[in-house]
């Protein structure tokens, strides 16, 4: 199975931006230790990432990636903070079995067999925080279809969530 990763600058091309970590110096650095993780027990690791993310992960960090994909800078219209996209846009463009693994995922060995013969995985369940209830709060009048799996969580039945650190599997067309 492929493993991809994906990185969207949002549109911001600067070093000192931090994406959520303490420094920016953390971020890039984690970068540099889940790809070389990745790449110690796999053989086929893609990054999917804009103009950017090629410049700095490619050019300047020379990471180990087997394939890289420049697709991402089509998203730069979107705010940044939607950064979630860009791994919805990784996993449209897969047409084989994968496994998306965060850049803040570092593997110390191979992934167990069972996963990743699994049609699909997800890291882990787990319970919503209000920042999550306050999105929905917002996105919610804007809907005019609910799938049926989010009714529970509409209704405030369910507070669970899956966390999508690694994502993927082998129903493709699911």
């Amino acid at each position: 199975m492929k493993i991809v990763q994906s990185f969207w600058s949002g549109g911001n091309g600067s070093l000192d931006k931090g994406y959520g970590w303490m420094q920016p110096k953390y971020h890039w650095l984690s970068w540099v230790l889940s790809v070389n993780q990745l790449r110690k027990f796999y053989d086929d690791v893609e990054l999917v990432t804009d103009e950017f993310g090629y410049h700095i992960l490619i050019e300047k960090l020379k990471l180990p990636y087997t394939k890289v994909r420049v697709e991402l800078d089509e998203l730069n219209t979107y705010p940044s903070n939607l950064w979630a996209l860009a791994k919805i846009k990784a996993y449209g463009l897969q047409e084989t079995p994968f496994l998306h693994v965060d850049g803040d995922v570092f593997i110390w060995k191979t992934f167990p067999d069972e996963l990743m013969r699994s049609d699909l995985i997800v890291q882990n369940t787990e319970v919503t925080s209000g920042y999550y209830g306050g999105m929905w709060e917002r996105i919610r009048p804007l809907l005019s279809y609910l799938p049926e799996g989010m009714e529970a969580y509409d209704q405030g039945k369910s507070k669970l969530a899956y966390n999508m650190g690694i994502f993927g599997g082998n129903d493709i067309p699911f």
